[in-house]
């Protein structure tokens, strides 16, 4: 039998092909999967939040910062409940009670559930600290989002800025609502202590 050289030739030829055909099915498939990873990062599904997300206020009837803060926690309750979010408050202080829970909350107009803490047991869960703080929280996944401030409208215990140029918790939400990255998850909450 004899093999001519066209016919080896033909068939390299042929194999060539075929690991041509091959590696372009390659190539293909990495830019395809390269296409895919880059589109579905600039059109990004977001950052996954589950639906159960509570906006956590700690807040003392006496204390004047959270008093002062109020107009900024009204704001992000009536801007922000639509959205889904949970809002309550909680006041931890030693000296708290009903009568002036319901007090604060009609004389500030805030429109929330509200609890006495008096165990601390809320406060302890959520790692509060001061009065007023925010703790955001994922229910679902027992997750803190974001613990700290409201806004930056106080400087240190006393210093209150003439211009409030952080508006943090509106942040946070906002960035949930639009499914992204929260930018600061952690800031430090200016206000009245509260006691363990």
């Amino acid at each position: 039998m004899t093999i001519s050289l066209k016919a080896v030739g033909n068939y390299l030829l042929l194999m060539n092909r075929q690991k041509l055909l091959n590696n372009l099915d390659l190539i293909m498939n990495k830019m395809l999967c390269f296409f895919l990873f880059s589109f579905l990062s600039i059109c990004s599904f977001g950052q996954d939040y589950s639906d159960s997300i509570s906006v956590n206020f700690f807040l003392l009837e006496e204390c004047r910062i959270s008093q002062n803060i109020s107009g900024e926690i009204k704001y992000n309750v009536e801007q922000f409940s639509k959205a889904g979010f949970e809002f309550r408050s909680y006041f931890s202080g030693d000296l708290s009670s009903e009568e002036k829970i319901i007090a604060f909350m009609s004389d500030y107009e805030l429109n929330m559930p509200y609890f006495l803490d008096g165990s601390k047991l809320k406060q302890v869960y959520y790692g509060a600290e001061v009065a007023p703080e925010v703790i955001v929280y994922d229910e679902k996944r027992q997750e803190v989002l974001y613990k700290g401030r409201i806004d930056n409208s106080y400087a240190d215990v006393g210093v209150r800025r003439r211009v409030v140029t952080s508006r943090d918790l509106r942040t946070v939400l906002q960035a949930i609502v639009d499914r992204e990255a929260i930018p600061v998850k952690q800031t430090k909450a200016i206000g009245c202590y509260l006691n363990h």
